[in-house]
């Protein structure tokens, strides 16, 4: 109960500085008056610089012709490294299921299965523009990718 007392008339002493110190704002002073400052006379900006063209130093070229150079060229007594090896692309794997063979006298047909949709294809025959057939036996079908001319096999039941 002390303890509620003490806060208590520690809270209506701040209340009681807040409003007093907020009556003494604006006692006893005048009002200010400004009045501009008189402009000077502009003067034009290129003639009030100095020429210093006159002053400028040309700055000296590297023998390599790099207008900056090196400043920390690295040093070393080991043999530099040698360049990366040149990675040729390959052809993504195989987007097709094989789905069977048919042979009724002519030429065999393969079925392939892409996703949802099935291709029945001969030798010779372009899939999507990306695969021509090249090749169709009992257990294998040999596909070009042709943006990169490399030969691929489907084995006969093989996922893609």
């Amino acid at each position: 109960m002390k303890r509620r007392a003490v806060l208590l008339a520690a809270l209506a002493a701040s209340l009681l500085a807040a409003w007093w110190a907020s009556g003494l704002e604006g006692e006893g002073e005048a009002p200010v008056v400004r009045r501009p400052a008189a402009k000077a006379p502009r003067r034009d900006a290129a003639s009030s610089r100095p020429d210093l063209s006159a002053l400028a130093v040309p700055r000296p070229v590297p023998a390599g012709g790099d207008a900056v150079g090196d400043l920390f060229p690295v040093r070393s007594f080991r043999p530099p490294p040698p360049p990366p090896a040149v990675v040729r692309p390959t052809a993504p794997p195989l987007p097709f299921r094989h789905g069977g063979l048919l042979e009724d006298g002519g030429p065999p047909a393969a079925f392939l299965a892409e996703g949802d949709r099935l291709h029945v294809v001969r030798v010779g025959d372009v899939v999507d523009g990306r695969y021509r057939v090249s090749a169709v036996h009992r257990g294998r079908i040999d596909l070009v990718y042709l943006p990169l001319n490399q030969t691929q096999s489907l084995v006969s039941g093989a996922l893609p």
